[in-house]
This record gives structure tokens, sequence and C-alpha cells, in this order.
């Protein structure tokens, strides 16, 4: 005793001592820290890579300042973008793609970089004028192009040379009577691919535009559309479908490059990443090929993509990262850029420099550029364009009249902004979402109160009574706690936004949001896509619960027929394909379902040709729904695996006895010997295929056409895609309701199986 109390004082003194030293070392580092400033810079898609080729000489330019730079997929960089934000951790400067503006500016999270424009170090006129467009919001720039996108005409030559072309269609009367020409010829020649032009995205909205259109601002009085340029956009359009000059990218199964020198197509109309690929594959091109601006109608107008640098209103180090940005907006960085990336500089000085003029290439996107603009950014038009694009396809295919679809679209449109328009509803406040939120909490809490009083919760109360309360909560406290957080109260918060249209504007004031009732249930009830994803979860549910539990089962029997270290290698090889991450599985079946894999050699062999599994409409849910079965049959063996240990082996032996077969055995025996472990294989199985949401946002992105939408998917696109995130809670809120009466369903069969 005396020699342990003989250790504290020294011990004290050592504390002490330790105490001292973190306290000075905690004092010294921040200081220590304040010499140098780390920019956090994130940076989306392959530029990640390649920006370091510029930081390290901003570094030297700029002593003291050093750039970390955080890539990001651009898949998933919407999502982290927003949680950094509300989280209040956003980077120094950011990279974001012009699509992408409105909805940060509308939240309130970009920082206005006005300043750089108003005292002379930066000039709106040095970009072009769609470009700098994207950055400015009520009359302040919130952003700094870097880089810029459009769409032009990529053509072979082959067929300009044999008709004694000097140059590509200027107009789309051209245009259209030199593809009759080639198609003609093709098919002349007995050709099996006879498309003349293949199209990359915003084609309804260029051909628009180019008929001397302009989307008018969202107003329930006035038609989102001018009917005489639709119907000249829808007629330029339908021709072009009607006279066989389509077709889909890939459909050869080649790479596109390959395609388009094979003459697949002799027209793409395409972005710089193609001219990119054609210089990069040069020496084994075959035909000389040629790029031009759009095709007139009264215009040239094509589309401006690309992507600004911005701040945040929480970015730490905003005159360090102002910097960077001024950096990287300098014309000779911005040469020095295209020379790296293949990106096209934003700066019209850049593409002015001597080393950048005499490229034939980037002049001819530079032509582009001066006719360009964004589509609108608002949310109703990104609601708007969902339900167009899945009617436009139909109509292009069909006979129906033309003007009656314009008028269709802008009735579609007009219904989008009286629901906008509409509410004169209350706005909720903070006494709502608290309400609304703690309301389902107390209900749980009457219902457990409840069930301790009934006789159901007998033997929990008799065991709580024989435990002492302090280590039931130890114990309990925890588990329940994550539950209450992770779980239940945001069901509640869920529950709470499905009765508002909470969205972009209301995100970080919820107490914004108006009250709507339940016209998010009505929208949900008419939207076509909504019902299509759930019929997509259905159809999976339906085909892969049966046959993932019929093939492990079967692989369960085989494997219990042997002993030893061979039945353990075969369940373990069996079992391990559920041990693989959703997500890296999902990107190696993509390769195997693409049109170059073994698995197409061998369709291909077998005389089939390749098939494009998950661009097929008809094909990519039952190619999902195979890989989910893949993924999942391994751990539903192991259990039934554990449950054929459990039944008597006496009983097999008695079947043997009367003369029985290994069928009588499987009927009589092993079946209603794991019946219940089959019924709960049957309740996870269905509550996790109702919830499939990994497999197609990797593998489709619910794509084609709709597909592999899901439920859960379709929730996310909703919130994520278009900032509905009232509408995309009501979702939820359907799928809640479902457990709760699936949950009372099996919970009355496992009684009966009792």
């Amino acid at each position: 005793m005396n020699h342990k109390l003989g250790i504290l004082p020294v011990f004290s003194r050592q504390a002490g001592w330790l105490f001292l030293f973190f306290l000075v070392f905690g004092c010294i580092l921040p200081v220590a820290a304040d010499e140098g400033i780390t920019l956090r810079v994130w940076i989306m898609g392959g530029e990640a890579e390649l920006i370091s080729q510029l930081t390290g000489r901003f570094e030297k330019e700029n002593p003291g300042l050093k750039v970390r730079i955080q890539a990001f997929s651009w898949g998933g960089c919407y999502e982290k973008l927003v949680t950094a934000f509300l989280g209040g951790a956003p980077p120094d400067v950011c990279q974001l793609g012009t699509t992408m503006m409105h909805d940060f500016y509308a939240i309130g999270a970009l920082e206005s970089l006005e300043p750089l424009f108003s005292d002379g170090r930066l000039s709106s006129g040095d970009f072009f004028p769609a470009s700098i467009e994207t950055c400015r919001y009520d009359d302040q720039h919130y952003g700094v192009p870097w880089y810029v996108d459009t769409r032009l005409v990529f053509y072979r030559r082959e067929y300009l040379d044999r008709y004694g072309m000097q140059s590509f269609p200027a107009t789309w009367q051209e245009f259209l009577e030199f593809g009759r020409r080639v198609v003609a010829d093709k098919r002349v020649a007995g050709l099996q691919n006879s498309n003349f032009v293949s199209m990359h995205g915003f084609t309804f909205e260029m051909f628009y535009w180019q008929a001397g259109g302009q989307f008018s601002p969202l107003s329930s009085g006035r038609p989102a559309f001018g009917e005489e340029p639709m119907l000249a956009a829808l007629e330029y359009d339908r021709t072009m479908r009607r006279e066989g000059f389509l077709g889909k990218p890939n459909d050869s199964g080649l790479d596109y490059i390959t395609e388009f020198d094979n003459g697949v197509y002799e027209v793409v109309v395409s972005g710089p990443w193609m001219a990119s690929d054609l210089k990069k594959n040069a020496g084994r091109l075959k035909n000389a090929w040629g790029l031009a601006p759009l095709p007139a109608g009264k215009t040239r107008t094509s589309f401006i993509g690309g992507s600004n640098l911005v701040q945040f209103k929480d970015s730490r180090h905003k005159e360090a990262g102002q910097k960077l940005i001024l950096f990287l907006s300098r014309p000779d960085i911005q040469a020095e850029w295209y020379r790296i990336s293949s990106d096209l500089p934003a700066s019209r000085q850049a593409m002015a420099r001597p080393e950048l003029a005499e490229d034939r290439v980037l002049q001819v996107f530079r032509q582009q550029l001066e006719d360009t603009r964004l589509p609108p950014p608002e949310k109703e038009w990104s609601i708007f364009w969902d339900r167009f694009y899945r009617q436009y396809d139909a109509f292009l295919e069909s006979n129906d009249d033309a003007k009656a679809f314009v008028k269709l679209m802008n009735d579609t449109m007009a219904a989008i902004v009286r629901e906008k328009e509409a509410s004169q509803a209350p706005v909720t406040g903070n006494f709502y979402w608290l309400a609304l939120s703690v309301f389902p909490l107390l209900l749980v809490s009457i219902y457990v109160i409840n069930g301790f009083k009934s006789n159901s919760l007998q033997t929990i109360r008799q065991a709580v009574a024989a435990t002492s309360l302090r280590k039931a909560a130890w114990f309990l406290g925890p588990a329940l706690l994550i539950l209450l957080i992770f779980r239940l109260l945001p069901l509640c918060v869920a529950f709470a936004a499905s009765l508002t249209d909470l969205g972009a504007a209301s995100i970080t004031d919820p107490a914004r949001a108006k009250f709507v009732a339940l016209s998010n249930f009505h929208q949900l009830y008419q939207d076509q896509i909504f019902w299509k994803s759930v019929r997509n979860t259905l159809v999976y549910l339906c085909v892969g619960v049966p046959a993932n539990l019929l093939i492990a089962l079967t692989l369960a029997l085989v494997v219990n027929r042997f002993t030893g270290w061979k039945r353990n290698l075969l369940a373990m090889g069996f079992f391990l394909p559920s041990v693989v991450t959703t997500v890296a599985s999902a990107v190696t079946w993509r390769w195997l379902y693409c049109q170059q894999s073994p698995l197409n050699d061998l369709v291909n062999w077998l005389g089939f040709g390749p098939i494009n599994w998950l661009n097929d409409a008809d094909l990519a849910l039952p190619a999902l729904i195979v890989f989910s079965i893949w993924r999942s049959y391994g751990l539903s063996m192991i259990i039934l695996l554990a449950g054929l240990e459990l039944i008597n082996r006496d009983l097999y032996e008695a079947v043997r006895i009367d003369g029985g077969s290994y069928w009588h055995e499987l009927r009589h025996v092993t079946l209603p010997g794991l019946r219940r472990t089959l019924f709960a294989l049957v309740v996870g199985s269905i509550v996790a295929n109702i919830q499939f949401f990994l497999e197609p946002y990797v593998l489709t992105g619910g794509g084609p056409k709709d597909a592999t939408m899901s439920l859960l998917l379709f929730s996310y696109n909703r919130a994520f895609g278009s900032f509905q995130l009232g509408y995309a809670s009501s979702v939820i809120v359907v799928l809640f309701a479902f457990f709760l009466l699936f949950n009372l369903w099996q919970q009355s069969i496992r009684r009966k199986l009792s």
C-alpha cells in the first residue's frame, strides 16, 4: 500500500510536465501554421490528375501558399458538395460545372467574386458571353470560367471529296440534302450500317435555338415555347429520324473513334473530348476528318458547358484562394492548361495567343463558342425536361400532329409553373418541424409503454425486473441512441418534409419551406416515372427473390453432401461474391456487360453478335437481376447450410428404412425442417430487394429510358438531381408505409409457423 502511494507524487509530477509540454506545443503550433497556408482545392474528373502540373508553378510564384488537390468523380460530386456546405467544411476553391451553378447559388452557398471584376483584375469581356453568363446572378459574379465546352460537327472527308464539296454544309437544308445523298449511296453499296449522323446530347435545345427560339421566362400567363421555332425544330429532327440519318453511339460494338473512322457514321455532333481522342489516335486513323460549326437554321447556336472556379461563403482562405483563381484565369496559364488537358480555354485572349492561333481545331471551336447558350437553370425546367424527353422520342417516331405536341409541352410547363405559383401555402416555421418530428417519437413511446403493460411483453418485463436497471441501461442505451439518431429521427424528419415544398431555396432554413399538405403524394400518384420505378422494383423482387433462394438451396444441398475440407472449400468459394463490396463487384460486372468483354466474345462466337446489355431497355433490368443474384446467393446458401445442420438426422434414417428415395427425404424432411429458415430468408430478401439502389446507380444510372429506375434511385434523383427534397421524402414515406404493412403480415405468418 505504501509502495503504491509513493508512486503517486512521481506520477503527478510527470503528468504535470506532460500537460505543460502539450500546452506550450499547442500554443506554438498555430503560430507556426500561420507561416504558410494550405489551400484545399476540389477538382472533378480527370482534371484532378493533371492540375498538379500547374499548381507547382503557382506555389513558386506565391511563397507561403501550398495547394492540396482533392479529387472527386463527376457522378458523386453533387451530394458531396452539398454535404460540405451544410456541414460548414467547404473547400477554399472548387471546380463547379456550369449546369450546377444555379443550384448552389439558390441555396446561398457561393461567395461573390464581384471584387475581382470591379477592381479590374478580371474583365467579363475576356470570356465568351455565354460562359460568363453562367457565373452571373443578380448582377454579381459568383464564379470565374475556367474551361468551356460546346458541340460542333466532326465529319469524314470521304463523301465530301466524292461529291466535290469544298466545305461542310452550312445550313439545315444543305445538311439534309447531303445526308440524303450519303444514306442513298450507302444503301446502294449494300453497307449494313447506313447511318449518317450521331448526336451527343442537348439536341432539341440546340435545334430550337437554331430555329430562332428562346426559352421564355417562367410565367403561367405565357407559353414557354414559341410555336413557330418549336415546330421547325421538331420537323428538322423528325426528318433526320424518318430518313434513317440517326444511329446510337456504340451500336456496332466498336469504340466511337473506330466507328467514326470506319464510316459507321459520317458525321458526329460532339465536343472537345472527341477532338482530343482523334488527335491521340491519329496514327491508326485510315480516313481524313474535319470539323465545322453546326449547320444554321436562323442561327448556328450550340450548347455551352464546361466548368467554373468558385468559392463558398464558408471557405476559410478566401484571399489566398482568389490568388489561385486569378492564376488559373491568366491567358498564358489557360493556354498551358489546353496543352496539358485539351480543355478549351474560357479566355478569348488565350485562344488568340500565337501558340494557339494556328491550332485549326481550336479555332473552329472558338468560332462556335461565339454563338452558344445555356439551357434555363431553374428547378422547374429540370422537372420539365424529365417529362419532355420521356415523350419526345415516342413523338418523333410517331405520326402525331406536331402542333398538338407543342401545345401539350406548353401545357405541361404551365402546370409546373402553376404548381410553383399556386401555393399561397403557409410557411412552416420552426414549430412545425419540431412538432412533426417529435410526434412520431411520441407515438413510438406510447407504443413501447403500452407494450410493457401488455401480456405480450411479459417475458421482457420479467427480464428487466430480474436485472439491474442501470446495467440494462448501459447495455441498451448506446444501441437505442444510435437507432434513434440514425434511423428513427431521419424518418420523422422525412415524414415532416413530405408535407412541404422543401427544396434548394429552403434547405439552409427549413422553416422557410411552405406547407403543401398532401400535394407531393398527389403529384407522386400522377408521376409516370414513379410508377415505372414501382414496376421495376416489383419485377426485380418477384424474379430475384425466388431465383436467389432456388440457387442458394440447390448449392446448400450440394455442399451439404460433402464433409471436411471439401465442404469448407466449396462453401467458401460460393460465399466469396457476398464478401466483395457492391461497388467493386458492380464495376467488374459493368466491364463484363460491355461490348468488348469476354461475355460478348462468347455471345459473338455463338453467332448472336455482341449485345449491348446495359444500354438495351429490354435487357438492362434482367442484367441487373443476374448481378444481384450472383452477389446474394452465397449468404443465403450459408444460412441454409446452418439450417440443414439443425435437422434431426434420425428423420433421414427413418425415411431410408421405409424405402424412401432422396426426393422423399427432400419433400418430407429437408423442406419442412427448413421452413422457418426459408421464411426468414424470404423476409430478408424482400426487404433488401425493395431497397435496391447501388446496382442501378453504379451500372445504369436508372436508364436506359428508366428501364432500371428503382424506388430509392427515383427518390435520390429527385433529392439531389432537382433538389425536390419534399417530393423525394414522400417516396420514403410510401416505402415506410409498405414496410409497416409488410411487417404486420410477416408477424402473422411467423406466429402461424411457430
